[in-house]
């Protein structure tokens, strides 16, 4: 499973250039069934994702929209059906190409939409269900992407909604100069990479009459059909994330990184930031870690999923880099733990004289050494194979593992003490 996961998010990769992040947390979010917001500027590739993420599901339909305030229910759920009104005086949608009938669905600017759409949007997002008339309809969705270069304001009720988004990423430019200059000189179908997508907008700028992409399947066309996603194996995957199971280790990493982010430091001269999450998203994190595990072939959550989860955590983007650093702790934590003990006991050794003949005499500190050092490099290399981890995170714990091969080396020095008369 892992290595279809490894080729088909190198087959949506390819051609888009820094984008590796949101592609390969949107499949997760998407195999999760929960949902993706991207935070940046016009112009960074946002829409690009969601088309991508289209390319992964076999016959996948997908619908997208940009929002204004004058957007109306109609545009985004179908409008009403006035053949229902006249035959059975039933108020129903003709939902047909809107969506509640997409499988991948893209809300550009969503901060933009009215009270009557963010309401829907919240059944729709949570419980995959859209009231149409007197029925509900059980919805085909996958991944809903939002996007927007703000922040939702405070104070006007978009909180509830906010915070459905359960995976929230910074979309940034293309930061390598490399990319920049590629990205340049590429022929406009080249830098959608393998698919020849067919934007949703007309000539003019403006959303066509569905929002679909166009009729054809452009999805299929591709040479790696064998890779997709099919709707029974999407069903079938869903059964088996379930009964992943969740280690004892990882629920105490839980534990301490939601105690930590009561007190986060993001700026050393402001006040420490009280971060809440609530219970719900807690909950779709597991369901989030317990996908990351099947994806990469584990039939229990391992501490190196815990990895990305930062992503779901922080409520303003410059909380961002201090919460992956609290993330990192948690995954270190019993090995800082171990270290913490085993100098002070040494200390302790030292203090009190306790000379050694030779290196069997007492506590065995060299082994324990040893042998924490290789598990701080085994859980590098687990964490380095994340199909999730991006390079700025694997460059952050190489940062924070100096530091501690630093102190294991000053501890290795000191062990030499307790040989000295």
């Amino acid at each position: 499973m892992l290595e279809r996961f490894k080729q088909l998010l190198g087959e949506m990769n390819w051609g888009i250039y820094e984008k590796e992040t949101e592609i390969s947390l949107s499949l997760l979010a998407a195999l999760a069934g929960e949902s993706i917001i991207l935070l940046g500027p016009p112009g960074v590739a946002k829409s690009m994702v969601a088309r991508q993420l289209k390319t992964a599901f076999r016959e996948a339909q997908s619908f997208e929209y940009l929002m204004s305030r004058f957007s109306t229910p109609d545009e985004i759920f179908g409008p009403v059906s006035i053949q229902k009104l006249k035959t059975s005086d039933t108020y129903e949608r003709a939902v047909e190409g809107y969506l509640p009938t997409a499988d991948v669905v893209f809300l550009d600017e969503i901060w933009k939409a009215g009270p009557a759409i963010q309401n829907t949007l919240l059944t729709v997002i949570n419980e995959k269900i859209f009231r149409n008339g007197n029925r509900e309809m059980h919805l085909p969705l996958k991944l809903l992407v939002a996007a927007s270069n703000e922040l939702p304001a405070k104070g006007e009720g978009l909180e509830a909604l906010w915070d459905r988004f359960v995976i929230r990423i910074e979309s940034r430019p293309i930061k390598l100069e490399k990319n920049f200059r590629a990205m340049l000189l590429e022929a406009p179908t080249d830098f959608l990479g393998p698919t020849d997508f067919t934007d949703s907008t007309d000539s003019s700028g403006s959303m066509g009459k569905f929002g679909f992409t166009d009729s054809t399947d452009f999805s299929d066309s591709t040479d790696f059909s064998d890779l997709k996603i099919t709707a029974e194996e999407y069903a079938e995957w869903a059964e088996k994330i379930c009964k992943i199971g969740v280690k004892e280790e990882v629920l105490d990493a839980i534990s301490a990184i939601r105690k930590s982010l009561r007190t986060v430091n993001v700026d050393e001269a402001a006040e420490r930031r009280n971060i809440y999450v609530s219970d719900r998203r807690w909950k779709n994190i597991v369901r989030l870690l317990r996908t990351s595990a099947f994806m990469q072939d584990r039939e229990e959550v391992d501490i190196c999923d815990l990895l990305p989860i930062y992503h779901c955590l922080w409520q303003e983007p410059e909380e961002r880099d201090a919460i992956r650093n609290i993330v990192i702790r948690a995954l270190f934590s019993p090995f800082a733990d171990k270290l913490v003990e085993m100098k002070n006991a040494l200390a302790e050794d030292i203090k009190y004289h306790r000379v050694r003949r030779n290196s069997e005499d007492g506590r065995d500190y060299e082994g324990e050494i040893e042998t924490l050092s290789d598990g701080l490099t085994s859980l590098e290399k687990q964490l380095g194979e994340n199909l999730f981890a991006s390079a700025d995170d694997k460059a952050e714990i190489s940062a924070y593992l100096r530091d501690f091969y630093k102190e294991l080396a000053f501890t290795r020095q000191d062990t030499m003490k307790l040989y000295e008369v």
